[in-house]
């Protein structure tokens, strides 16, 4: 996918979909790198020979575990953000006060 891994950085399967994180290594115009990441979100399935394959084509009751692994693709790509910045006093206040 992105011509430096074959394989994806994570993964998270729920039932028959499944959505892989690739890291993508980028450079901004005054040669700064950085990472950008992209979702490849797929469902599973069998073909009438009984051979496994793969569509991004969803149907209707693929659609909740698409949003399950979504959502946990988010989760992971946001707390690999939040390991990389360091933390303010305001952050941790934060997130100590009661609901």
């Amino acid at each position: 996918m992105n011509g430096t891994s074959t394989r994806p950085e994570k993964e998270f399967r729920v039932g028959a979909v499944r959505a892989a994180i690739w890291a993508n290594p980028r450079r901004t115009a005054g040669g700064q790198s950085f990472e950008s990441h992209r979702i490849q979100l797929e469902r599973t399935y069998k073909d009438s020979q009984g051979n496994f394959k793969t569509t991004q084509s969803l149907e209707a009751n693929d659609i909740p575990k698409a949003i399950v692994a979504l959502q946990r693709s988010f989760e992971y790509l946001l707390c690999r953000a939040e390991e990389r910045e360091p933390r303010t006093e305001e952050d941790s206040s934060y997130a100590r006060s009661p609901a």
